[in-house]
This record gives structure tokens, C-alpha cells and sequence, in this order.
């Protein structure tokens, strides 16, 4: 039951169109692009409970349903601290939604920053900036929290886990096809 969960939630993630804490570039900061998702990650997931949708990452693309994104020109990865860290673009406010993925040897966890004030508290206090609260344009315009952090400050919000994680992992497809 938690796999379409999961297939769920990286798709609202990924279309998001309101996120609510946002960085000024994509994270970490300084690093390289990978050119290709993980050959780990690459496979097919099928959700045979919701009658066959599924969820295909390519070499440098990634499919849910009628929906696609490539590598490097509507998203970009990169790599630190044992997370493969997913960077978007948010076309409101020109600033970039993080998707942190952390990985474990046969799973994978979709994370996201959001803005719980317990966790923008904790990361006002390693980063010793707090976060700027801004206002997208546009009708109806949403409030949202702007983090510009170094790659030092980047790496302690991944180790601290300042992000919301779904319960549970997704297997990972490995070049082969998942069905949950």
C-alpha cells in the first residue's frame, strides 16, 4: 500500500505549483549537475491497484503518466551527503523547489522542505539566517519561505533531516520493473 502513496507523492511533488519553503539556487550549492539519474534509480514502478499507472525513470528522463521531465532542462541532480538532491524550477517566483532523495541500499525516500515552523526554527538556528518570508506574484498570490544556505549550511540541514520524509521507502528499480 505504500508504493502508490510514494508514486503519489513524487508526482504532486514534482508538479507542484505552490511550494512553500523555496533556495535561491539549486542545492548544494557549487556542485555538478549528474548528467544521468542513478542507474538505481532507473526502472519502472507499476501501481496494478490503480490500474496499471505507473512511474518510469529513464537514463535522463523521468515519466508519470502523461506527464515528463528531463535532466538538466526542466530539473537538475545533484549529489551530497547520501542524498541525490533534486532541484526544480518554480515558474512563479524564478527560485527553485529541493527534493532531497535519500537513498539506502535497496530503498529510496522522497523528501521535501516544507514549513513547519518547529523546522524553519532549527534551521534558523544552523544556518544563523532566518528564512525570508515572501509573497509570489500573481492572483491569488502564496506566502512562502526563501533559504539561501552555503553548502556547508545545505549538508547540516541533510544530516539534521530538516525535511519531511514519507513513511516508508520505495524500492528501488534497479533497471528492472517494481510492482507494489
Amino acid at each position: 500500500m505504500r508504493y502508490p502513496l510514494m508514486i503519489v507523492m513524487a508526482v504532486l511533488v514534482l508538479s507542484a505549483c505552490t511550494p512553500t519553503v523555496q533556495f535561491s539556487e539549486p542545492m548544494p550549492p557549487g556542485r555538478l549537475n549528474l548528467p544521468n539519474i542513478p542507474k538505481a534509480m532507473r526502472g519502472e514502478i507499476v501501481d496494478s491497484d490503480r490500474g496499471g499507472d505507473s512511474w518510469l525513470m529513464g537514463k535522463d528522463t523521468l515519466w508519470a503518466g502523461e506527464e515528463y521531465w528531463v535532466n538538466g532542462e526542466d530539473f537538475v541532480l545533484r549529489r551530497m551527503a547520501g542524498h541525490i538532491v533534486m532541484s526544480k524550477r518554480v515558474a512563479e517566483t524564478g527560485f527553485w523547489e529541493v527534493i532531497p532523495i535519500r537513498r539506502t541500499q535497496d530503498s529510496m525516500y522522497l523528501c521535501q522542505f516544507d514549513d513547519d515552523s518547529d523546522r524553519l526554527q532549527r534551521i534558523s538556528a544552523i544556518l544563523e539566517v532566518a528564512p525570508e518570508t515572501r509573497v509570489s506574484e500573481g492572483t491569488p498570490g502564496y506566502e512562502y519561505s526563501l533559504l539561501s544556505p552555503s553548502a556547508k549550511g545545505f549538508r547540516a540541514l541533510l544530516h539534521e533531516r530538516l525535511y519531511a520524509e514519507e513513511e516508508g521507502g520505495m524500492l528501488l528499480p534497479k533497471g528492472a520493473v517494481i510492482r507494489p
